[in-house]
């Protein structure tokens, strides 16, 4: 028996490192990385948790968010070689190793001109344990080895904790440094992007830890930031989310799971470097610019709920307010404002063939009597793929037959995608028009121009500029789009109803050209007169707002007044105007496209969710 016991430590000996694969020394001898560089990157990827559970789910996301950063921004845009890029994935990425790594080769070298640290796993939060926090909590990085004591608290030695990271960073000070994590920061619930609980289209970063903290803040509230002065010069930190909010991950287009701040962020790098090409100063590629098209993507594209921070301190647009002050430096470039950066991080103009365009559409029915089946929606077959079991795949369109027999309350649904069954013909009528509005919806989502968006959009709500991606049924907007190029500008929203409305230009509002440095007020009442409104549709879901904008003027059939409506425009016409517009796209060498997505409430849930 002795002999056994005597052995087993000997396996267990030699197995023991390797869940942190050997150890840093191990590590940084086997990737044969560089020390006497100009740059150097450490990019952490978790998403296999040596001790997951139900409370500590292992991630899909970080094993291609690590490969994005690598392929798709270091090496093409900020120019970094292979050997100068370190990276720990899963099993690599103990406590441990990372801080080994950090303090024995990131933070080394005089002559390395620039650094730059990436995270990608789950965040979460403990008790502060040096006073230093206003809601008295600390923020943490889950590594491959974070553990949980007896009472599901996270053990601080275990997980990366906000102060770690101060240190080591503070030892960088006028050093560049550009940080990204994509993690959560706090937990307090999330959306699931317009699709409801049965399915798990989107996975939050955020792992929950037992402990007594300080103030909560509420979903929708945004924890005020650190102050400016604890970032150390020349240091830029990018967030996936606000400390109130969770960061997720979901399946994209590809079929591979991602962060959704790292999709963004490549995005939004590839239109900074659209404007390097094309000779921009310094500030038009500036961390300012980046921050400004991440944030753009991530609540226009993509309609998150979570909110990307930065630090320095984030001042708005423009740049007057940055000179001068701490956040100075978010005016400096974020990548060489030059013709060097490689052709392959350019965008490319797309332009979907709305003939062969198709979604795919799950639909599921809680009776499990087959009220419907694929030959009551044939109609909808040219322009949607419908399976009525779930597969091992994404969906464009999520629909659920309820069981009780309770008449629509309305053509869209009852419960945004879930119809209860009272009439076949009705409940057939209301998921083709559900289908028809995701099919137009996602049709304008793939119109995509290589030069980017020289426009800007917002929100005038109650005469004060409007700050949220969500509106209530019935509430009275203007949209204003300030431009900088001359241009003549189409603006097209699929609303939660699944109308289509042609906004500009229209009957009463024909004039769409807009000058360099000028603006466009929609509606506009020099041109519409004080008698109509612009408002929310009083259907719950969400509402795209596709803007085109084309140096020539293009041929627009104008929408027709249909009763309450100034601008609608039946499914037919909605889809030979997109048609059109793209044949007349493809003709064109310059033209711009820009996405907006909001999300519509009643006016209660929006009074419960987002109350002043």
């Amino acid at each position: 028996m002795k002999k056994i016991l005597v052995l087993y430590l000997i396996l267990l000996l030699f197995a023991g490192p390797a869940i942190g694969a050997g150890g840093w020394r191990d590590i940084l001898r086997q990737k044969r990385v560089c020390h006497d560089c100009e740059k150097k990157a450490l990019v952490i990827g978790v998403g296999d948790y040596l001790n997951s559970d139900s409370k500590l789910k292992d991630l899909r996301g970080p094993k291609s968010d690590i490969v994005l950063i690598q392929e798709e921004l270091l090496k093409p845009v900020l120019g970094y070689e292979s050997d100068e890029i370190l990276v720990l994935a899963d099993h690599e990425a103990t406590k441990p190793n990372i801080r080994g790594i950090m303090e024995n080769w990131f933070l080394k070298g005089e002559a390395v001109e620039e650094r730059f640290f990436y995270f990608s796993g789950h965040g979460s939060q403990i008790s502060d344990r040096n006073g230093d926090e206003q809601d008295n909590r600390d923020e943490v990085l889950l590594t491959h080895d974070a553990e949980f004591n007896p009472k599901r608290s996270l053990k601080p030695e275990t997980v990366l904790i906000d102060d770690d990271l101060r240190l080591w960073f503070e030892k960088l000070r006028g050093k560049k440094l550009l940080a990204m994590l994509d993690s959560c920061h706090s937990g307090s619930g999330f959306r699931s992007i317009g699709q409801f609980s049965d399915f798990s289209v989107a996975v939050p970063r955020y792992v929950q830890s037992r402990g007594r903290f300080g103030q909560q803040h509420h979903p929708g509230t945004v924890k005020p930031g650190p102050s400016e002065d604890t970032i150390p010069e020349n240091h830029v930190y990018l967030y996936a989310a606000q400390s109130s909010q969770v960061a997720l991950e979901r399946q994209f287009e590809t079929g591979n799971y991602q962060g959704c701040f790292t999709s963004a962020m490549i995005r939004a790098a590839r239109e900074v470097c659209t404007r390097a090409h094309q000779g921009a100063t310094a500030e038009d590629v500036s961390y300012l610019k980046l921050y400004t098209a991440l944030n753009n993507v991530m609540k226009g594209k993509m309609n998150l709920e979570q909110t990307p921070d930065i630090q320095p301190a984030f001042r708005g647009t423009e740049p007057e307010r940055y000179r001068g002050t701490d956040s100075a430096g978010l005016l400096e470039p974020f990548v060489t404002a030059s013709k060097d950066i490689k052709v392959s991080t350019r965008l490319k103009s797309r332009l979907p063939d709305a003939d062969r365009h198709k979604i795919s559409v799950l639909i599921t029915d809680e009776s499990g009597k087959k009220l419907l089946t694929s030959s009551d929606l044939d109609h909808t077959k040219r322009y949607a793929l419908t399976d009525f079991s779930k597969k091992d795949k994404s969906y464009h369109l999520y629909v659920k037959i309820l069981r009780n027999s309770v008449e629509l309350t309305n053509a869209n649904g009852f419960l945004l995608n879930s119809f209860p069954y009272y009439d076949k013909a009705k409940l057939a009528a209301g998921i083709r028009k559900r289908i028809q509005h995701a099919f137009l919806k996602d049709l304008l989502d793939q119109i995509e121009s290589e030069h980017g968006f020289p426009m800007s959009v917002k929100v005038e709500s109650n005469g004060r500029v409007y700050d949220k991606n969500d509106f209530y049924g019935g509430q009275q907007v203007t949209y204003i789009i300030e431009s900088e190029v001359d241009a003549y500008v189409y603006v097209l929203a699929v609303d939660a109803g699944g109308e289509l409305n042609l906004y500009l230009p229209f009957e009463y509002q024909k004039n769409n050209k807009i000058a360099k440095g000028g603006k466009i007020r929609i509606l506009d009442p020099k041109q519409c007169g004080d008698d109509f409104v612009l408002e929310i549709s009083n259907e719950p879901g969400e509402e795209i707002l596709k803007i085109v904008a084309s140096p020539t003027p293009l041929r627009i059939r104008m929408a027709q007044e249909r009763g309450d409506y100034l601008s609608k425009l039946t499914f037919d016409e909605a889809l030979k105007n997109i048609k059109d517009m793209i044949a007349q796209l493809k003709k064109s060498d310059i033209w711009y496209e820009g996405t907006r997505k909001y999300m519509n409430h009643s006016k209660s849930d929006y009074d419960r969710k987002f109350r002043e």
